[in-house]
C-alpha cells in the first residue's frame, strides 16, 4: 500500500507544522498491532524487555532498544522513507518508538525539548476523535518560540538560564498564550497518519468517553547527519531504514 505524499503535505507542513497523510496504512495492517500489542499486554504473547501487565494497566510503552521486532518495523516502515528525507533535509534515522494503548490527555509541549532535531509520526490505529481524545495542535507555533533545557539551567558561568525555576509545561502554556495561533484537535480515521515539527506546540485532547481506548503509535526521527547528540546523559541508539543501529555521541563526553 502506497503513501499518497505530494507536494500539498510538504507546503501544509512548512505553513501550518503539521500534515495529515489520509489512509497511509491499511485497516488490516492496524488491527494486527493492535491486537499484537493486546496479546502483549495480557501476556499471551512474549518478547525481550516486555513483561505481562496488570489487567488494568495500559501506560504507553516506549521503544528506545529497537529489540521488539513488530514495532520495529513500523518505526522504519519503508514508506516512510521518502517523506522523512524530504522533510528532513537527509536521510532519516529512528529514535524511538511509543505506542499508547488510550489518548494521554499530556499537556502542551515541543517535541524539540526532548528530542532536539526531530520530526514525529503519529499513527492513528482505530478512528480517533474528541470521545477518546484527539491529537490537538496550536497551529503555526512551529514558527514562534521553543525552549531549550539549558534555558532552565545556569549557564558555564553561573548566569540563570531564561526559564530557570519553571516548570517546563509551564513555559510551553505561556508560549501559547504568546502565540495567540488557533488551537485545533484532529479528528483522523484508522490508518492515518500525522507529520509533525518538532517546535509546533501539542498536547492530547480531554477524553469524553471515560475508559475508551485511543490505540496509536508514534515515533521519532533525526537527520543522519544529525550529531552529536546533544543531551541526553547517555548515548542514544538510533536506527536507519536500511536497520543498521549505531550510538550517537552525547557531546557530554
Amino acid at each position: 500500500m502506497a503513501l499518497q505524499w505530494t507536494p500539498a503535505h510538504i507546503e501544509e507542513f512548512d505553513r501550518d507544522g503539521y500534515t495529515v497523510v489520509r489512509g497511509a496504512w491499511s485497516s488490516a495492517e492496524c488491527d494486527e498491532f493492535v491486537d499484537y500489542m493486546l496479546d502483549l499486554q495480557a501476556g499471551r504473547k512474549q518478547v525481550l524487555h516486555y513483561e505481562p501487565r496488570a489487567g488494568d494497566d495500559w501506560e504507553r510503552v516506549i521503544y528506545r532498544s529497537h529489540l521488539e521486532p513488530y514495532a520495529l518495523e513500523w518505526m522504519v516502515d519503508e514508506r516512510l522513507r521518502e517523506p522523512l528525507t524530504t522533510l528532513l533535509g537527509g536521510e532519516p534515522e529512528c529514535m524511538q518508538g511509543m505506542y499508547n494503548f488510550k489518548g494521554t490527555e499530556q499537556r502542551w509541549h515541543q517535541d524539540e525539548y526532548h528530542l532536539p532535531g526531530c520530526i514525529g509520526v503519529w499513527s492513528a490505529l482505530v478512528d480517533v476523535n474528541a470521545d477518546n481524545g484527539t491529537l490537538q495542535v496550536q497551529v503555526g507555533s512551529h514558527k514562534g518560540p521553543a525552549a531549550d533545557k539549558k534555558d532552565f539551567r545556569e549557564d558555564e558561568n553561573g548566569k540563570p538560564g531564561q526559564w530557570q525555576g519553571w516548570g517546563h509545561e509551564d513555559v510551553f502554556d505561556e508560549f501559547i498564550k504568546q502565540n495567540g495561533m488557533p488551537e485545533v484537535g484532529i479528528e483522523a480515521e484508522k490508518g492515518d497518519l500525522i507529520f509533525f515539527h518538532r517546535r509546533i506546540i501539542h498536547r492530547g485532547g480531554a477524553i469524553l468517553e471515560a475508559g475508551s481506548f485511543r490505540h496509536s503509535f508514534v515515533s521519532h526521527y533525526i537527520p543522519k547527519s544529525y550529531d552529536p547528540w546533544p543531551y541526553e546523559a547517555a548515548p542514544r541508539l538510533r536506527i536507519s531504514f536500511d536497520r543498521v543501529c549505531r550510538f550517537t555521541p552525547t557531546g557530554l563526553e
